[in-house]
């Protein structure tokens, strides 16, 4: 076993200690705890918690119909509630456990619940699925993704760094795994170690790649710049796309919306010396239909407006105030 997979392995031992807490009455860090979550809306404070200790109940194989029932009672109120909907591995793991203890049908009510709790539910949700309940069946791949989703990032991190050297299928000779490897550092905070990656990504797509390809790698590492502000790399690669692609093909796509706002998030970090920028991305942007707009189109415009002083801003902010304004009434009219 890898030194990874058995750090996973005791962190996830250690939900022992919460399951002995429930038992004994507190049910603070797993019952339903409602709150907002910024734009996202209605959230469950302890979603993942109550993930982490359904992971424990199924591969400890841990036979209590009382704290399954309970748990997926709490659980079934945040699937019936959360903006963002979903079904999520929490509610599946704990569905194949109660089924344990479905005889006489005693549970059919919940499960039909949960499959009415929202949209997702009600095409995706099937109380007759089943979860592996053997930990030891996860390869490398799995616990990754199984730390990503239990938010265990240390265990995660020296995961990665196993995972990314695992076998011949090396990370820095398969782009597909390379992709995967860019988006673990992003999630775990190790952006920095992304710039090596993100330009030998460039390189091939550049060297073989179509236009939607090669202007996508440039999106990707003008994003990256901008996660490690270094704002002055990405006005360079701003430039090198605008200069050296014909971009002119993808302005029907949010791919060209991407590398828009990419420019116009420069200007307004760094507005000395991004003048012929702002030329451009202005040009491109009074040229852009307003059925062809959205929110951080026009918030990201303003904003670099605003760091150049052009008065254009004004005018701006005013369509995007009418512009939202026409969305509420849309959703409003539904």
């Amino acid at each position: 076993m890898c030194m990874g997979k058995d750090k996973l392995k005791e962190k996830l031992k250690e939900q022992q200690k919460v399951y002995v807490s429930l038992k004994a009455g507190n049910t603070d860090t797993v019952c339903y705890k409602e709150f907002q979550n910024g734009e996202w809306g209605t959230d469950d404070a302890n979603y993942v918690n109550r993930l982490r200790l359904a992971y424990y109940l199924l591969y400890w194989k841990i036979k209590d119909e009382d704290a399954v029932a309970y748990l997926f009672q709490e659980e079934l109120k945040d699937r019936e509630n959360n903006s963002f909907q979903g079904i999520g591995s929490t509610i599946r793991i704990l569905t194949m456990l109660l089924q344990r203890y479905n005889a006489g049908h005693k549970y059919d009510d919940l499960f039909e619940r949960a499959k009415n709790a929202n949209f997702d539910c009600a095409c995706g949700y099937d109380a007759e699925d089943l979860v592996d309940d053997d930990f030891e069946s996860n390869d490398l791949t799995d616990c990754v993704y199984l730390c990503r989703e239990l938010e265990y990032k240390d265990v995660m991190s020296v995961l990665v760094d196993e995972w990314k050297d695992e076998g011949k299928d090396r990370a820095d000779r398969n782009p597909a795994k390379r992709s995967r490897l860019m988006g673990f550092y992003t999630y775990l905070g190790r952006e920095d170690e992304n710039e090596s990656l993100y330009q030998e990504q460039l390189a091939e797509t550049v060297a073989e790649g179509g236009i939607k390809e090669i202007i996508s790698a440039y999106r990707d590492i003008i994003h990256h710049y901008l996660r490690v502000e270094d704002y002055e790399r990405a006005a360079c690669y701003c430039r090198i796309v605008i200069q050296s692609t014909d971009y002119k093909q993808v302005r029907r796509l949010r791919l060209f919306g991407d590398i828009l706002e990419g420019c116009m998030e420069v200007i307004a970090q760094k507005p000395a010396g991004t003048s012929d920028l702002w030329e451009w991305a202005k040009g491109e942007l009074e040229g852009k239909p307003r059925i062809n707009r959205y929110g951080n189109l026009y918030t990201k415009g303003i904003a670099a407006a605003r760091a150049v002083g052009d008065p254009f801003a004004d005018k701006l902010e005013q369509e995007y105030l009418d512009w939202r304004r026409e969305c509420s009434l849309d959703r409003a009219s539904v």
